[in-house]
């Protein structure tokens, strides 16, 4: 393929991107707010710990839901990465493990409104095995969605893309919030979980249809040079990727020892109703507020992150999420504990934003889906480990400051990571300043 032929493809393909736009632009933030709206009726950092409590289930188990979703989507990724960067369109993919992705939340909703009390032992595993399994779907084509995203949206409108999703999210979780109080006031225990499962599942369908409407465009590709691997191959060319990288080094690093907020996720909302003697009905005004903060989060970093970058915004997540490590072991009262919720919310989804900005930004084209496995799946030990930790510190002692120590350290030591990256912002190529 001559040089003069790729750079006619790489103009005609820039202005089906300009032309596509507005389209995919709203697609993409419609669709993620609703998809990540939906979820928050179970949200994993503060209402599913509970369910897992009310189900009678095990330290370890609550601790491992927070991030049970995120783990499942890094498992499978190194292992289809290599098929995502022979694919001319990944959209069709995406489309199909979309589909089990959300199904996977209506075993849920079946089983604990109408089998709970006879099975509570299935109860128990379809809410357990329910984000892992949607995840895993997902994450078989998670290097293909953010694929399609960098493939439909420039670099310099990336960032707030996530935060409209986010926001979209925050403010049907604010409803959410209500909802959740009330259901679980009317009917508390399993049934009334079921219900909040049920109105999720109604959520996620809604995104799935609307993702439908993307309209994928394809870069061009030299078909005399393209990067066509196998398996053994791609992953064998691991080692070499991470040695001559030392920003993809670094940003492995900073990006594992983030995942140190899964030492005290798990249990911020059972401590918070635990030091208030409220009710397990009050996690809905918890959800509430985090969702609120979440809101000015996303405002915070769509802007910051369309303007200078990701790496700013994970730096700003970072010292939120260290304030809120020391506050929680001094905080008695209510205001203080919505305060912290709406400072989680703030400081979970900047770093959302600021992360899936700088990833996809950090990558060579060609090799985009490799580096996001690598950047998913070399990361997600961490997570495991911190609900190792979080259960370990939770079930010697039950206080809540080791939790929110253990997390400060990791905040610490990630951002001096954090700090050492060179922000990638105008290094991409193709159309990433349309």
């Amino acid at each position: 393929m001559t040089e003069t032929a790729i750079n006619e493809g790489q103009e005609t393909y820039e202005e089906e991107v300009r032309r596509n736009l507005p389209r995919n632009y709203a697609v993409h933030c419609v669709e993620g707010g609703l998809f990540i709206g939906g979820i928050a009726f179970v949200a994993p950092e503060t209402v599913l710990p509970k369910v897992v409590e009310s189900l009678q289930g095990p330290t370890w188990l609550i601790a491992a839901v927070p991030m049970m979703m995120k783990l499942g989507f890094v498992i499978p990724t190194l292992f289809t990465a290599h098929l995502v960067e022979r694919w001319p369109n990944v959209k069709p993919a995406v489309l199909l493990s979309g589909f089990f992705q959300r199904v996977a939340f209506l075993a849920p909703a079946v089983i604990l409104s109408f089998f709970a009390d006879s099975h509570p032992t299935w109860a128990l595993a379809s809410v357990a095995l329910a984000p892992l399994l949607s995840g895993v779907f997902g994450g078989m084509t998670m290097t293909a969605w953010l694929e399609l995203v960098a493939r439909t949206i420039p670099e310099n409108r990336r960032s707030s893309v996530w935060a409209i999703r986010f926001i979209i999210s925050s403010m049907i979780g604010i409803g959410a919030g209500g909802i959740i109080s009330s259901v679980l006031t009317h009917y508390p225990g399993p049934t009334g979980y079921g219900i909040l499962y049920f109105i999720l599942f109604g959520f996620l369908t809604a995104s799935y249809f609307i993702f439908a409407l993307i309209r994928e465009t394809s870069p061009p590709v030299d078909r005399d040079h393209a990067y066509d691997n196998a398996l053994s191959k791609n992953l064998k060319s691991i080692p070499g990727l991470i040695r001559s990288d030392v920003d993809l080094r670094n940003y492995l690093i900073t990006r594992s020892l983030m995942n140190g907020i899964y030492i005290m996720i798990p249990f911020l909302s059972i401590h918070a109703l635990r030091v208030l003697e409220q009710p397990e009905s009050f996690v809905g005004y918890l959800v509430m507020s985090n969702m609120i903060g979440g809101i000015a989060g996303n405002l915070m970093a769509g802007y910051l992150g369309d303007t200078v970058g990701g790496k700013v915004v994970m730096i700003l997540s970072r010292l939120s999420f260290l304030v809120i490590a020391i506050w929680t072991s001094f905080a008695t009262s209510t205001e203080e504990y919505l305060a912290i919720f709406f400072l989680f919310g703030a400081a979970f989804f900047a770093n959302q934003v600021g992360t899936t900005t700088l990833c996809i930004e950090l990558c060579p084209q060609k090799r985009r889906a490799t580096y996001l496995g690598i950047m998913a799946t070399l990361t997600a030990p961490t997570m495991v480990l911190s609900s190792l930790l979080s259960t370990f510190l939770w079930n010697g002692w039950e206080n809540y400051s080791f939790l929110g120590l253990a997390t400060g350290i990791a905040m610490v030591i990630s951002l001096l990571y954090l700090m050492r990256i060179e922000e990638p912002r105008g290094r991409s190529l193709g159309h990433d300043t349309l």
